[in-house]
């Protein structure tokens, strides 16, 4: 296993020949170091949802720091964009909802990624693995029931290799001291590497299906708290960008 936190990810024949076989250009590789922060942006389809051909999107900020012998993972599932344009809209409730669609970033929030992102706290996990680059990376906390009438929570993070590729799991676990139930599993399997971003396919709980991107970030700054007047101009601001983007004649 190539080394995940501060090594190199290496292109592979295997991979070159997958491109190839999909009758695409094989991805312009080169070396990565997984330590610092990425922008992670992906791309998906919900079985699960009542119109499962509509294409969705998210995003969150991934930090990935080693410290004596650990590798500590947070992430942030709020990052905030100097321009939020084309990321979420104002809905007929007055409550701003995430565009449907394949959302991609505008030069402006390009910038933003490379320069570093603000994050709201809220939501954000941090955990801490343990293991080696062969043997991969992995949290080992786990909570004990103390009878069978209590049921337990815990998330699974692990960082492995498939082809020499590193591959990010997160497992959501609810046990007791009878059993043990995975209650959602997510999947970022790396398929390549153009240029310094990893790409490859996202799958969550074998009901949403898709890609992922991870762009190298400036890091993770934290959110600006903003006086009432600020945040009720800013509102305002949003709600026209969203009304005159609805009036917008189609082409």
């Amino acid at each position: 296993m190539a080394q995940l936190p501060r090594g190199r990810t290496r292109a592979l024949t295997a991979a070159t020949v997958l491109w190839a076989a999909l009758g695409l250009a094989p991805a312009a590789v080169a070396d990565v170091d997984l330590a610092g922060s990425w922008h992670v942006l992906v791309h998906y389809k919900d079985d699960a949802t009542s119109h499962p051909e509509r294409e969705r999107w998210l995003d969150r900020l991934w930090v990935f720091e080693e410290k004596n012998g650990k590798l500590y993972w947070t992430e942030y599932p709020i990052v905030v964009f100097s321009d939020e344009s084309g990321r979420f809209e104002r809905r007929s409730s007055g409550q701003y909802a995430r565009v449907l669609g394949e959302w991609e970033p505008s030069e402006t929030q390009q910038s933003n990624i490379r320069a570093g992102l603000q994050t709201n706290s809220r939501g954000s996990k941090k955990k801490k693995l343990k293991g080696s680059d062969v043997e991969g990376w992995k949290t080992t906390y786990r909570a004990r029931p103390g009878s069978a009438s209590v049921i337990t929570y815990q998330e699974n993070w692990s960082i492995a290799e498939e082809s020499d590729l590193p591959v990010f799991v997160q497992e959501d676990v609810m046990s007791s001291m009878r059993t043990e139930t995975l209650e959602g599993v997510t999947r970022y399997t790396t398929q390549g590497v153009e240029g310094d971003v990893l790409v490859g396919s996202y799958v969550r709980d074998g009901t949403r299906h898709g890609t992922f991107r991870m762009t190298p970030s400036g890091g993770a700054i934290p959110l600006e708290k903003r006086d009432q007047r600020e945040i009720q101009a800013d509102a305002a601001r949003r709600s026209g960008s969203a009304v005159r983007s609805l009036e917008a004649p189609e082409d």
